[in-house]
């Protein structure tokens, strides 16, 4: 819930950009005094923390500046109007940098993360796979991971790649007939 009534922050307009202009200061001074309740509530609508209207301000009032420099003459209604213009552009894009950042912290979080991503889950049941196989297996997949072909994997062991190959699939049929026995579990090491 925000905080209420103009006593809970006390104003200090370090934002107050001089405009070289006294008429135009008067002019954003009062306008960024009007935008301020604006800017605590884009801060607690969109971003749910008071102290980014802080920044939200800041932003808003150099837009501002740059505004006045460029039509010295504007009215206070056009400057208030571009204050909260400014407040809310860079609260939807404060939101919406906060929503691509991953989120970190318990494996309550993390789990939650990995819940949405089958690929995590093939891959927890891929390595558990990879641990059943010999060390011999374990190469074969590395280097055909790498990119290997089976000639090339053949010449590094010293041997023909076809009996590579045979061997290689054997193992992997093997270990797939293991698993697939309704009624056993695996051995935990």
């Amino acid at each position: 819930m925000p905080p209420n009534g103009r006593s809970w922050q006390v104003l200090t307009w370090s934002w107050a950009c001089t405009t070289g202009h006294p008429a135009s200061d008067q002019v954003l001074e009062a306008a960024a005094n009007a935008a301020w309740p604006y800017a605590l509530l884009c801060a607690w609508t969109f971003l749910n923390d008071a102290h980014v209207a802080h920044d939200l301000m800041e932003h808003a009032i150099r837009n501002a500046t740059e505004y006045i420099a460029r039509h010295p003459n504007v009215s206070s209604g056009k400057v208030n109007a571009r204050l909260k213009s400014e407040i809310r552009r860079e609260a939807k894009h404060l939101l919406a940098k906060q929503r691509r950042e991953s989120p970190s912290g318990s494996a309550f979080d993390f789990e939650a993360l990995c819940a949405s991503r089958p690929e995590i889950e093939e891959r927890i049941y891929a390595k558990e796979i990879f641990d059943k196989l010999s060390p011999f297996a374990q190469g074969i997949i590395n280097r055909r991971w790498l990119g290997y072909s089976w000639r090339e994997i053949g010449r590094d062991l010293e041997m023909d790649y076809s009996e590579v190959r045979k061997a290689y699939f054997r193992e992997l049929e093997l270990l797939l007939r293991n698993l697939s026995r309704p009624g056993e579990s695996s051995k935990c090491d």
